[in-house]
Order: structure tokens, then C-alpha cells, then sequence
């Protein structure tokens, strides 16, 4: 009887331990999804507000480039398309917990100003930040640029 008492016990150890260990792992699968979500959220964001910064300086100078505005939005799109593929395998809750918290970023980006806040520079007009050089054409470019605005190469 002793035996079976410590047989018992153990299978149900085993058990315990299976279930905490794919706990464990759905975890850390859940934690993953969410760090690759936010991160191909931020590079969506830091993508989009290049292009518009793109298309505001080739306005501004009277210039056209579709080619190179085109790569960004081929870009922009690829991106999109990971995140779709991230959420799709994210569980009903996971996915509406990411879209509420994208919402909310949305809507924090989108907020005026405070009356008492000093307004942001635009881009544009803000000193030349971290530069690096195109390893096509050799031109000076912004340091977080994806394509080069001179030659548009990918950076």
C-alpha cells in the first residue's frame, strides 16, 4: 500500500510538472508574439513618419521621386503584412489585448498639444541628426533612413 501511495504521488509530480512546464512555454511563446508585435508596430511607425518626411522634402524642393516613395510603401506593406501574420497566431484575447494597446498608442500620437507644452520642430527644420553614407552613390544620409533619398538604394 506504501507503494502505491509513492507511485500515486509521483505520477501526479509528473504530471504537475508537464502542466507547469507548457504553462511555461505558452508564456514565453505569448511574451514573443507581443516583443516581435511591438516591435514591427514600431518600425511601421518609424517607416510611415519617413515617407511622410520623404514626400514633405521632395515637395518642399520641388522635386519628384515615385521610385523611391514606392519602396517605402512596398515597406510600409511589408510590414503590415507581419503584423497580420503575428496576430494570426495570437489567441481571440491576445489579439484584441494588442489592438486595444495599438489604439491607445494611435490615439496618444494623435492628441494635441498641450497649451503649456513647447511644440515639436518639425523634422524638416531640426538639426541633422546621426548621419551615414550610402554604399551605392557615397551620399550623406539620415542614420534611421531605409532607402537613400539621392540614389534609392536600400540602406
Amino acid at each position: 500500500m506504501f507503494e502505491l501511495d509513492i507511485e500515486m504521488l509521483k505520477e501526479q509530480g509528473l504530471q504537475i510538472m508537464d502542466t507547469a512546464k507548457k504553462t511555461a512555454i505558452d508564456i514565453a511563446d505569448k511574451g514573443k508574439n507581443q516583443l516581435e508585435l511591438l516591435n514591427q508596430q514600431a518600425r511601421l511607425s518609424k517607416s510611415q513618419r519617413q515617407l511622410g518626411a520623404l514626400v514633405y522634402s521632395l515637395h518642399k524642393a520641388g522635386e519628384e521621386n515615385q521610385p523611391l516613395v514606392d519602396k517605402y510603401i512596398e515597406a510600409i506593406a511589408e510590414i503590415e503584412k507581419n503584423i497580420e501574420e503575428i496576430k494570426a497566431h495570437m489567441t481571440p484575447a491576445e489579439r484584441a489585448e494588442a489592438e486595444a494597446a495599438e489604439a491607445e498608442t494611435v490615439e496618444a500620437e494623435t492628441e494635441p498639444e498641450a497649451a503649456d507644452e513647447e511644440p515639436i520642430e518639425e523634422e524638416a527644420d531640426r538639426p541633422r541628426g546621426e548621419t551615414k553614407i550610402c554604399p551605392v552613390c557615397h551620399s550623406e544620409v539620415d542614420a534611421e533612413a531605409l532607402f537613400c533619398n539621392h540614389c534609392g538604394a536600400q540602406l
